[in-house]
């Protein structure tokens, strides 16, 4: 071993690294990773939007909003989340209304929001969402369809009674 000293550096250095990568499981090691980002249809993306709400990926939820319509305020945005502890969404016919490039989805909902606490508050309202047409981006980066905004209040119905909002 003494007439190779380089090999002794590197398995020196892989064995160190071996031992660090094994001291920290990641999520995907111990098998407790889920992870959902469908933007197939715009039901799809509000869904992918609050999976990553009930699992406090926040910086995931707040990529689905389209790039000028993303709330200012990060930190202020996610501490609107502080006492909630899942959200349960179910939807009206989406409308589709599309020209010029672009395509926007009015997305009449119902939500139930669980809060840490126990009691849970219900919204009907409408999202709106966008998406520029595949064939009309042609620089880079690519910009998926994202939420516009979402007009939402609260209701006195069950959510298992409520109708999704007007758009």
């Amino acid at each position: 071993m003494a007439q190779f000293p380089l090999f002794r550096k590197f398995l020196a250095v892989s064995v160190v690294l071996v031992s660090a990568a094994s001291v920290v499981p990641t999520a995907a090691q111990t098998g407790n990773w889920n992870y959902m980002d469908d933007r197939s249809t715009p039901e799809k993306l509000i869904e992918s939007y609050y999976y990553a709400i009930n699992n406090k990926f926040y910086v995931q939820a707040y990529g689905y909003f389209q790039p000028d319509t993303a709330p200012a305020d990060f930190e202020k945005w996610t501490k609107g989340y502080d006492d909630t502890e899942s959200v349960s969404v179910k939807f009206g016919n989406a409308n589709a209304d599309p020209g010029a490039g672009q395509i926007y989805w009015n997305v009449p909902v119902v939500l139930s929001a669980k809060r840490t606490k126990g009691s849970s508050k219900v919204f009907t309202g409408c999202y709106k969402i966008h998406m520029t047409n595949l064939g009309m981006q042609t620089d880079p980066p690519y910009q998926p369809m994202g939420i516009v905004s979402a007009s939402l209040k609260e209701t006195s119905e069950a959510y298992d009674k409520a109708t999704p909002g007007s758009c």
